[in-house]
C-alpha cells in the first residue's frame, strides 16, 4: 500500500451538510449519504446522534482515531457528534445548525440541513446553484395553501408582536422543515427559528413530540410552525420550491424524495400494501439507495425488501385500476 493510500482526502469546505439521527433511522441515514455520494457531493456531513452509532460503520474507512470521522466514497466525510439533549430532534434543528456555524463548520459559506429520511435525486450542482438564490425551502403538502390572512397566521403574528417583532412577510404556503439550505450570512434566520421555538415552549408546546395538541394550537407541529414563523419574519430572500420537490406529488419533482408516513425500513412493505397502503415513490427509491457505498442490509435482506416492495407496488396499481 502506498503512502498516498493512507493520506486523508481533502474535502470542500465551501458548503457543508448536517442531519440528526437516532435508533433505526440509521437506515435512512445510510440511504441519504449514499444518495449524496451518487449526486457527486464533495464535503462533510455532520451527523448529530443520540444513542448508538450506526451498525454499518465498520464498512467505512476511519479518518481519525476517535471513531467519529469516516470516509464514504471518495469525497464525502461523515463526522458523528454525540448529543445529550432531552427534546425531540425536530425541535433541536435550529440550535444544532447554529452550534455548527459557531464551531465545527465556522468556515463554511453555506449550510444545509436534511432529515435522515430524505434521498437526493439530482446532481448536487443543482443545490449549489439553489443556495445562491436565497434561503432554500420546500412547501409542505398538508396545509400547503396557508393564506397570508389565515387566522393561524394571525395567531403567529400576535405571538411575534408580543416578542417585539414586526413587518411579517406575506406568505401563502406552509413550509416543510425537513430541509433547509442557507448562507452563513443569513444565519439570523436560524436565530428567529430558535426564538419562535422558545416561544412555543413557553406557550406549552410539547418539545418531546413531533406534534402538540390540535391544529388550532399555533404550535401544533412545534418545530415546523416555528420554522414557518421564521420564514415570515426573516429579512433575507427566500427561494422556495413546491411539494413536488420532496416527492410529495407526482410529475414535476426531480430534487428529492422525503419518506414521510411509514418509514421504508419499518414494518412489512407488502403487508401495508395488502391493507391498502402501497409503497410510495419515496419508499421505492429508498431501496435503490441502500446498497452502495454503504450496505444497510445484507444482500439477501435487500433482495427480500425489493421483492416485497415490487409486489406491493403491483398490488397498488391493481387496486388503482379497479377502483
Amino acid at each position: 500500500m502506498s503512502e498516498s493510500d493512507n493520506a486523508i482526502p481533502q474535502f470542500s469546505r465551501d458548503t457543508t451538510i448536517c442531519t440528526l439521527f437516532e435508533g433505526d433511522y440509521h437506515y435512512g441515514l445510510a440511504a441519504f449519504v449514499n444518495s449524496l455520494v451518487h449526486a457527486n457531493y464533495d464535503g462533510t456531513v455532520w451527523v448529530g446522534y443520540r444513542g448508538a452509532l450506526p451498525p454499518w460503520l465498520n464498512q467505512l474507512k476511519r479518518l481519525d482515531p476517535t471513531g467519529r470521522e469516516y470516509l464514504v466514497g471518495k469525497h464525502t466525510r461523515l463526522v458523528f457528534l454525540p448529543l445529550e439533549i432531552d427534546i425531540h430532534f425536530a425541535s433541536y434543528k435550529p440550535r444544532f445548525m447554529l452550534n455548527l456555524l459557531a464551531d465545527q463548520a465556522s468556515d463554511a459559506q453555506y449550510l444545509w440541513y436534511f432529515d435522515p429520511d430524505i434521498c437526493l435525486r439530482c446532481d448536487w450542482s443543482f443545490f449549489t446553484y439553489w443556495q445562491r438564490c436565497g434561503i432554500a425551502l420546500c412547501q409542505e403538502l398538508i396545509l400547503n395553501t396557508l393564506p397570508a390572512d389565515s387566522p393561524l397566521r394571525h395567531k403567529w403574528m400576535d405571538l411575534a408582536t408580543a416578542a417585539g417583532l414586526t413587518n411579517p412577510r406575506p406568505m401563502n404556503h406552509y413550509l416543510n422543515s425537513g430541509m433547509l439550505g442557507l448562507s452563513a450570512a443569513h444565519q439570523s434566520f436560524l436565530n428567529l427559528w430558535q426564538t419562535f421555538t422558545d416561544i412555543g415552549r413557553n406557550n406549552g408546546a410539547d418539545m418531546h413530540s413531533i406534534t402538540s395538541d390540535t391544529r388550532a394550537n399555533p404550535f401544533h407541529v412545534p418545530d415546523q410552525d416555528a420554522f414557518n414563523m421564521a420564514a415570515m419574519y426573516t429579512e433575507h430572500p427566500l427561494s422556495t420550491m413546491g411539494p413536488e420537490a420532496m416527492g410529495f406529488t407526482s410529475g414535476a419533482g426531480f430534487t428529492m424524495y422525503h419518506a414521510v408516513g411509514p418509514k421504508p425500513w419499518k414494518g412489512f412493505v407488502l403487508g401495508r400494501a395488502l391493507k391498502g397502503t402501497p409503497p410510495s415513490n419515496g419508499t421505492k427509491f429508498f431501496f435503490t439507495k441502500v446498497s452502495s457505498p454503504i450496505r444497510a442490509y445484507t444482500p439477501m435482506q435487500l433482495r427480500g425488501k425489493k421483492l416485497s416492495c415490487a409486489i406491493g407496488a403491483a398490488i397498488g396499481r391493481f387496486y388503482h385500476r379497479n377502483k
